[in-house]
């Protein structure tokens, strides 16, 4: 049975895909779509290509030209998603990408423009709006009264330094934050306004990442316009333990987050409604993509969509922009302290997450 607003199952381009994430996505992008090729020069690629039944292209324009297709799911470093996008949206494709939307609110609002101009959807693949705790989240915020206080703690456990691309600063373009903390960012953009203060202090667990600039620790505080609301925002990939905790204090309660459970609680602390999700990462991730699959021609959904990433990449800009060049608290001087954080518009290589690079 048709669904009556339903659309027709698409053809899909996968680029990056013999990297760790495009891998993930695989059986989930071939459950929605008709997987027709995929871009990624890496050693691997042709033996995973061949695994799932598709062409295998060493760059996009050589995809472009020699395949068709509606959208391509894009897993590549931060540093390429600017470019590849572009490029899609120029030939008319829409296209479903790892965090962030893009890297700066400049980048950020050039390509909400060619969104517009091209009539094609470009969306985010983050998976916490989608897992039934979050919304839990969203639904019983007014129920707490007036918010006051927020903390947001993600941590990894991780025993070794960051490895791979991520440890790259070309291709990274920023550590813990613009990684693991856009996911959060973008949580606390559907449900806080902008904040009106942001201090921040960066720290590094390695020399190694102190010497490029990525950070291994990020600590965020926020004060909102009011004045009598503040947050902090703790992300780390060293931590002894595992971690990811969000609590909201209100003047009539509170609510506590986690990727499991969500409660509410009244202001003796007692828990009013609680919230247990037995729903596994890969049910969140299906969920996510059936969503955008069915929504690529929704033009009301696509424009909401971009306002709340456009907020989550200003947020991320500021906090990066509010940063001094040295390791201590931000006091605002204004300057953007990652390496090359705006490439060029013009460039003409993408690199996969496989390390390797891709002409368009």
């Amino acid at each position: 049975m048709v669904l009556p607003n339903a659309r027709p199952r698409c053809r899909a381009l996968v680029i990056g895909f013999a990297g760790h994430q495009g891998q993930e996505y695989l059986p989930i992008i071939q459950r929605h779509s008709d997987i027709v090729g995929g871009v990624d020069p890496s050693d691997s690629a042709g033996r995973i290509a061949q695994q799932w039944g598709f062409a295998r292209y060493e760059s996009l324009d050589q995809a472009l030209c020699a395949t068709d297709f509606e959208v391509a799911v894009v897993t590549v470093p931060h540093s390429e998603h600017f470019t590849i996008c572009c490029a899609l949206l120029r030939a008319g494709k829409h296209v479903l990408k790892e965090k962030p939307f893009a890297v700066t609110e400049a980048q950020a609002r050039e390509l909400a423009k060619r969104v517009a101009d091209a009539d094609r959807s470009v969306y985010t693949l983050v998976q916490r709006g989608f897992n039934p705790v979050f919304g839990f989240a969203r639904e019983h915020l007014s129920e707490i009264g007036k918010p006051y206080w927020f903390s947001y703690d993600y941590h990894l456990n991780l025993s070794s330094p960051t490895s791979g691309w991520r440890a790259t600063a070309d291709a990274a373009m920023g550590g813990v934050l613009l990684d693991m903390g856009y996911h959060l960012l973008d949580v606390l953009s559907g449900l806080f306004p902008a904040p009106a203060e942001v201090r921040s202090a960066f720290l590094h667990r390695y020399e190694e990442m102190r010497e490029r600039r990525l950070e291994d620790l990020a600590s965020v505080h926020f004060v909102y316009p009011e004045g009598d609301f503040a947050g902090s925002l703790r992300i780390s990939r060293h931590n002894l333990e595992r971690v990811e905790k969000l609590t909201i204090l209100g003047t009539e309660g509170a609510l506590n987050v986690t990727p499991r459970q969500a409660a509410l609680h009244s202001p003796d602390g007692e828990v009013a409604y609680r919230l247990v999700s037995e729903q596994p990462k890969n049910t969140t991730v299906n969920a996510m993509f059936t969503h955008y699959f069915r929504n690529l021609d929704n033009r009301d959904y696509r424009a909401s969509h971009i306002q709340r990433q456009r907020a989550a990449v200003q947020l991320l800009d500021r906090i990066y922009n509010e940063q001094p060049a040295g390791d201590g608290t931000g006091s605002g001087l204004g300057t953007d302290t990652r390496p090359d954080a705006v490439p060029e518009v013009s460039a003409r290589a993408v690199r996969p997450a496989s390390g390797r690079a891709v002409g368009v």
